[in-house]
């Protein structure tokens, strides 16, 4: 395998991992608990994944589950109307 294709390999592996743990999340009725911001940082710390990964992942997780509301930023925590 060449260094490119590990590479590859190894980003297409972020990107599926991440995926998989934004979905439920994401899943139909479940409110937005935090900003996407928040969660990129929880991924990259425990998933160990790029940034790049996660927003790759991010709009996989909003297109499967058909929840385009994810889109929208929503308020951070703490912030008044």
């Amino acid at each position: 395998m060449t260094r490119a294709q590990e590479l590859s390999r190894k980003a297409a592996d972020e990107r599926r991992r991440c995926r998989n743990w934004l979905l439920p999340f994401m899943e139909a009725g479940r409110p937005r608990v935090a900003t996407k911001a928040e969660l990129c940082a929880v991924a990259m710390r425990e998933l160990g994944v790029s940034k790049s990964s996660f927003d790759f992942a991010w709009i996989d997780a909003i297109e499967r589950t058909g929840r385009h509301d994810w889109y929208l930023p929503i308020r951070p925590k703490g912030v008044a109307n």
